[in-house]
């Protein structure tokens, strides 16, 4: 399967990370919230007296400044709800950055694995905002997936998760990558991680019934297949019901003398649903109305392509007939 266009190994290249979890936790006060977690080297052992990080983003003079305990760990109470940067950095052993959303009366959990010689991409350090890091994390994955390094492909959409976990693709490319690579349990976890966000993503269930299909599942694999052909054509059907209302609010604007706003509308009927073909005549009325004919004619060719017998195909030729004149 072809990796969607937006581990466990680190997020730059350092070893696997825990995930961030929100979780109930006593804090100062229910306005507020905390982030804590362990800083730890790749073999496992906890890091005293590592300086962390807490930075609000937007807000870089709002800093916030913990350290590690003699068993690694830390915390950081009292800080209001939002997004952050959280950072780990030693002389010896490198960095880490993660971005966490802070809640109101709960804790982030983050888990720091440092590895000398290595530090937190430049490229995610130079991102000016969350997106802009979810996108070059997400790119970079599918060039790594192109060029055959899957580890290198599920660290980097993994590091786009951990900018923006709500990254549905990154959960799905995730579980494609473990998949090629056999690891059938973590490859499901990853599918279904990206059900959790959203029950009808249909492109899991779809991953879901492939990985089943290799392990000799026959039966969970037709229940996954069977269930994304259900959300695909509910989806499809709602884009049909889309698309017959655009329709009509087009064909509203265009009797109302609003050519331009009725071309938008038409636009839209046509992208929701091609194959509602009405839609290229009315598109090609309203093109010769703003004085395009070529847009016209191109509409016009379209709608009688598709439905020679249709209601609207003799006014369409004659139509034609007068654009070709």
């Amino acid at each position: 399967m072809a990796t969607v266009k937006l581990g466990a190994r680190p997020l730059w290249g350092l070893l696997a990370v825990w995930g961030l979890l929100a979780c109930a936790f006593p804090v100062f006060a229910q306005d507020s919230g905390s982030v804590r977690g362990l800083v730890t080297s790749s073999g496992g052992d906890p890091l005293p007296n590592v300086a962390v990080a807490v930075v609000p983003l937007g807000l870089p003079t709002a800093r916030h400044d913990a350290t590690t305990d003699e068993l690694g760990r830390f915390e950081q109470a009292g800080l209001p709800p939002g997004h952050y940067t959280v950072s780990a950095e030693t002389d010896a052993l490198g960095s880490q950055i993660f971005r966490i959303l802070v809640q109101a009366g709960g804790a982030a959990d983050v888990h720091f694995i440092l590895e000398a010689g290595r530090a937190a991409a430049t490229w995610l350090r130079a991102a000016s905002n969350d997106r802009a890091a979810a996108a070059a994390a997400f790119e970079a994955g599918v060039q790594a997936n192109r060029s055959g390094d899957i580890d290198q492909a599920i660290e980097r959409f993994e590091a786009a998760l951990r900018v923006m976990p709500s990254c549905l693709d990154c959960h799905f490319n995730i579980g494609i990558a473990y998949s090629q690579q056999e690891r059938f349990e973590a490859a499901e976890a990853a599918f279904r991680r990206a059900l959790d966000i959203r029950a009808d993503y249909a492109a899991a269930y779809y991953g879901l019934s492939s990985l089943y299909s290799k392990q000799n599942r026959p039966d969970e694999a037709a229940d996954a297949r069977s269930e994304a052909n259900r959300i695909t054509v509910r989806a499809l059907e709602t884009a049909k019901n889309l698309a017959r209302e655009t329709l009509a609010r087009g064909r509203a604007f265009l009797s109302s003398g609003n050519a331009e706003d009725a071309i938008r509308q038409f636009d839209s009927a046509v992208s929701a649903d091609p194959t509602l073909v009405d839609a290229h005549y009315w598109l090609g009325r309203a093109h010769d109305v703003v004085g395009n004919p070529s847009a016209a004619h191109l509409a016009f060719t379209g709608y009688l392509g598709a439905s020679p017998g249709g209601e609207f195909a003799e006014d369409a030729r004659g139509r034609l007939e007068t654009l070709d004149r």
